[in-house]
C-alpha cells in the first residue's frame, strides 16, 4: 500500500469516526476550494454527521450555486462557534496546509483534538499542521484528492450535487483542462461523475457564462491597464481599491483578469495585484511554459504552483508594483 493510499485511510477513519466537523478552506477562495469543501459537507451529512466550512470573506458569486446543500442548508459559515470547541471532533484544512492560508480561524482549528489536512500544494509538505495529513503536489486539484477520499467513505453514496462540486473543483483548477496539471486521473474522474448524474452543461454556465456586467467591464479596464515588458515576456496589471469601489466589483470578479494577461502571444508571465485594503496587496502570478511562478510568491512568503501562484504584499499598491516589476527583471535577467 502506498504513502498517499494510507493517509487516505487515515483522513476517511477519523471522519468515520467524528461526528461534529468543521473544514477551513484557504483565503481568496476558489472553486477548487469551494467544490471539495461543499463535495464532503454533504457527503458528511448523510452519514448523519454535523459538518460546515468556515470563511470569513465573501463568497464569489460563481460559486454560489454550490454552497447550500441539496436540502437548501447553507455549507459555509462565518461563525465558528456554530460547532462549539467542546463539540468539535476534528478540523480539517482544504486546499490549504499552512495557517496563513485562513489565520482568522487557526485558533479555532487547533482547538481541536483531531486535526486533518487534504491539500496538493508543495509548500504545504514542509511543515504539515494536521495529525494527519494527504498532501499530494502531483494531484492536478484537491477535487482530484477529495474524490479518492469520498470513494473510500461508506455511506457517502456519489450523486449529481457531489459530482458538480468536485466537477467545479478540477475544472477551475486545471483551467477548463487547459493547465500542464491536467492529467490522465481527471479524465477518468469526469467519465466516472457523468455517471453520477452530474449536469457538467449547466455547473460550467454558472461558473463561466454567468458573470455580472460589472464583471466583463472590470476585466477589459484591467487588460486596458495592463503594461507588457521584458522583450514581452511579462505583463503587469494593477487594481486600486478605490478602483474596485466604483466599478462596483465583487468577491472573485476579478479572477479571470490574470489569465487573460496570459493569453498575450509571446507572454510567459502575467501578474495582477490587487489592493484588498490599505496596504494589503494580493498577488496573483500565472506562467504559460516555462516559468516557475511558485519561486516568485516565494520571495513574499507566497507560494502555489509552478504555474498559478499567489502572494500578499503589505505596503502601498505603487511600492508593490515596483517590487513585483523588478522580481520579473531579476528573473528573466534584463
Amino acid at each position: 500500500m502506498t504513502e498517499l493510499s494510507i493517509s487516505l485511510k487515515n483522513l476517511r477513519d477519523r471522519l468515520t469516526e467524528a461526528e461534529n466537523i468543521l473544514l477551513f478552506p484557504h483565503i481568496g477562495i476558489d472553486g477548487d476550494a469551494v467544490g471539495s469543501c461543499c463535495a464532503l459537507i454533504w457527503a458528511l451529512r448523510k452519514m448523519g454527521k454535523n459538518a460546515y466550512a468556515l470563511y470569513e470573506e465573501d463568497m464569489p458569486g460563481n460559486l454560489r450555486f454550490l454552497t447550500d446543500d441539496p436540502e437548501g442548508r447553507p455549507c459555509f459559515t462565518s461563525d465558528p462557534d456554530i460547532i462549539s470547541d467542546t463539540d468539535l471532533d476534528v478540523a480539517m484544512a482544504v486546499d490549504c496546509g499552512e495557517f496563513k492560508r485562513f489565520p482568522a480561524y487557526r485558533e479555532k482549528f487547533l482547538k481541536a483534538p483531531v486535526k486533518l489536512v487534504l491539500d496538493h500544494h508543495g509548500s504545504s509538505v514542509a511543515e504539515p499542521i494536521g495529525d494527519w495529513n494527504m498532501i499530494d503536489p502531483d494531484a492536478a486539484a484537491a477535487g482530484v484528492l477529495m474524490y479518492d477520499l469520498l470513494k473510500l467513505l461508506e455511506g457517502a453514496v456519489p450523486d449529481s450535487y457531489i459530482g458538480e462540486c468536485l466537477y467545479a473543483a478540477i475544472v477551475t483548477d486545471t483551467g477548463r483542462f487547459q493547465y500542464s496539471n491536467t492529467n490522465k486521473a481527471c479524465w477518468d474522474i469526469m467519465s466516472d461523475l457523468s455517471g453520477w448524474g452530474c449536469d457538467f452543461s449547466r455547473a460550467s454556465t454558472e461558473l463561466y457564462e454567468s458573470k455580472r456586467e460589472e464583471q466583463v467591464r472590470v476585466t477589459a479596464y484591467a487588460i486596458n491597464k495592463m503594461t507588457v515588458s521584458g522583450d514581452g515576456r511579462w505583463a503587469v496589471t494593477t487594481l486600486s481599491r478605490e478602483e474596485l469601489d466604483s466599478m462596483g466589483v465583487r468577491a472573485g470578479e476579478t479572477d479571470e483578469i490574470v489569465g487573460e494577461m496570459r493569453s498575450v502571444k509571446g507572454v510567459e508571465v502575467s501578474v495582477f495585484l490587487r489592493e484588498v485594503e490599505h496596504n494589503v496587496i494580493r498577488v496573483s502570478y500565472r506562467s504559460k511554459y516555462f516559468a516557475d511562478v511558485s519561486r516568485l510568491a516565494s520571495l513574499h512568503g507566497g507560494g502555489g504552483h509552478m504555474r498559478a501562484a499567489g502572494a500578499t504584499l503589505y505596503m502601498s499598491l505603487s511600492e508593490a508594483e515596483k517590487i513585483i516589476t523588478d522580481d520579473l527583471r531579476e528573473y528573466f535577467g534584463n
